[in-house]
């Protein structure tokens, strides 16, 4: 599994680093999306009401932002801009979705479901500068976790060796062949 980088100053970079106040928010409603598919959990189960009601009561907001994102887009990539805004959405939802994560994730995006649709129109950007590092949150702790278990599993090869032992199939195979003889 890739896991994204730090950079010098501490941050991971992920699809939500360096990102403009449209992104974010875009990014936001992305992540909301992603919980509201896939977090099918009955302890879940207000996120696509949230989501819709998110979407409702937000729709210029999310509109203009939109047209703001296209025309930062079009303005840094040219005619191959749709292309490029394209792959890195894609990237965003595949981020969300990162399966080990969900679990966690679904627990707080619920949270700030609950939170979004309580924000007056017009705020929904200054509430995504803060609600957006929370989700963040949860694949920082679960990249840091994966991070650690990939050093204490070098720690263990290098003690104790990699590989060579007999697998449990293996293992399986002798006994049931050896049961299998003194049975007749």
């Amino acid at each position: 599994m890739a896991i994204p980088q730090m950079s010098a100053n501490g941050v991971r970079q992920t699809v939500n680093t360096g990102i403009s106040s449209e992104q974010k928010l875009w990014n936001l409603r992305s992540g909301l999306n992603v919980a509201a598919l896939n977090c099918l959990r009955a302890e879940h189960a207000g996120l696509v009401e949230n989501y819709r009601t998110l979407l409702k009561q937000h729709s210029r907001q999310l509109a203009a932002t939109n047209n703001a994102l296209t025309k930062q887009y079009r303005d840094k990539h040219g005619k191959s801009f749709r292309d490029h805004q394209d792959a890195y959405m894609t990237r965003v939802y595949n981020y969300f979705a990162l399966p080990p994560v969900l679990p966690d994730f679904c627990n707080v995006a619920l949270q700030v479901s609950h939170e979004a649709v309580q924000v007056k129109p017009g705020q929904l950007d200054v509430f995504a500068e803060q609600a957006l590092p929370r989700l963040e949150a949860v694949y920082e702790q679960f990249f840091s976790a994966y991070e650690k278990y990939r050093v204490d599993l070098a720690a263990w090869d290098a003690r104790y060796g990699a590989g060579g032992g007999r697998t449990l199939e293996a293992t399986y195979n002798q006994v049931a062949t050896s049961s299998n003889l003194t049975s007749e």
